[in-house]
């Protein structure tokens, strides 16, 4: 059957039959329907709109009032948009959705870069000789005494942490890798082992873990290899001079001991020796004489004496400071 064509355009027929209605949802598009026909013949007209079937303009096409309607239309899209941004929910909506493409956008690129840097730093582990230690095996009964008795000195600090460290050399804490080479974990380590030994402890890994930095600390700080392990140099005779110079102080203060061992390690973080800035004594007099009695302006004979009585004692504070110094 072959397609009805149309010879008038709609503004015609909605003229004379009292068509109004149109697909359109713009005012623009709305015009354009009711000025525009397809030509009898089925050839191209002389506006193809859309890309689809040719059209033509008719005589009533008016440009200006068709500017005016994208005009209209272009205010509308507007004013729905700033609707959106000035509803709370709608722009909360808005936001998350952004964040959400963002995010989306960034994965592959993060973790594509993440499991690079993982596989360098796998690789780097894996080429580090595991540790060893000439100590036994430390038993959860003497971790769990070492930790009760960890505050009595600074000795049994250094003890505690020495037996996790020597720990570590027993427990497998190696990496996890999947058949494709990908790191897909590492195995428990001290922190497995703790749970599943010493549960009491679990909540205290974290603590532990300090000590363990404290002996490694004190190891760096005496220059000492595997597998010679930290108790050796509380239990060897004479000791060394680090390690006599931290049991010197009798005072069992883990955060004091820390800090000594880092300033021995890495000096230039911790300035604890750097000089005090001593101060000037002669002027931080001075000023002080100066907030404490302000001179009082030259009005009458009391005025003067009172000034001249602080400018006496100013001199005679100078004169003693130069004289001791």
């Amino acid at each position: 059957m072959a397609a009805k064509t149309y010879g008038h355009s709609a503004y015609w027929y909605a003229y004379h039959k009292g068509w109004t209605y149109s697909e359109a949802k713009t005012l623009a598009g709305k015009y354009l329907d009711m000025h525009s026909y397809r030509p009898r013949n089925g050839g191209r007209g002389l506006l193809a709109l859309g890309g689809g079937e040719a059209k033509l303009l008719d005589s009533n096409f008016n440009p200006l009032l068709f500017c005016a309607c994208a005009m209209v239309d272009i205010g509308k899209a507007m004013r729905d948009e700033v609707a959106k941004f000035a509803d709370p929910a709608e722009r909360d909506s808005m936001k998350r959705n952004l964040l959400r493409d963002l995010r989306r956008l960034r994965r592959p690129f993060y973790y594509a870069r993440e499991t690079e840097r993982r596989r360098a730093l796998a690789a780097a582990r894996r080429k580090l000789a595991r540790r060893t230690t000439a100590a036994a095996m430390p038993s959860p009964e003497d971790i769990l005494a070492a930790w009760n008795a960890r505050k009595d000195s600074r000795e049994a600090m250094i003890r505690l942490g020495g037996m996790l460290h020597d720990l570590e050399c027993f427990v497998d804490n190696r990496l996890r890798i999947a058949e494709d080479g990908q790191v897909v974990g590492r195995n428990g380590g001290i922190r497995g082992w703790i749970k599943e030994v010493l549960p009491e402890l679990a909540p205290k890994y974290k603590t532990l873990m300090r000590y363990k930095a404290l002996a490694v600390r004190l190891r760096q700080a005496t220059e000492t290899k595997d597998p010679k392990p930290t108790a050796a140099l509380l239990d060897e005779s004479p000791r060394h001079e680090v390690v006599e110079a931290l049991l010197a102080d009798p005072r069992p203060v883990f955060s004091g001991l820390f800090a000594a061992l880092e300033h021995l390690v890495s000096p230039e973080t911790v300035l604890l020796d750097a000089p005090k800035s001593q101060k000037d004594l002669r002027t931080s007099k001075e000023r002080q004489l100066k907030r404490k009695r302000k001179l009082p302006k030259n009005q009458g004979k009391k005025a003067k004496k009172a000034r001249n009585k602080i400018l006496e004692k100013v001199q005679e504070s100078s004169a003693l400071d130069s004289h001791f110094t």
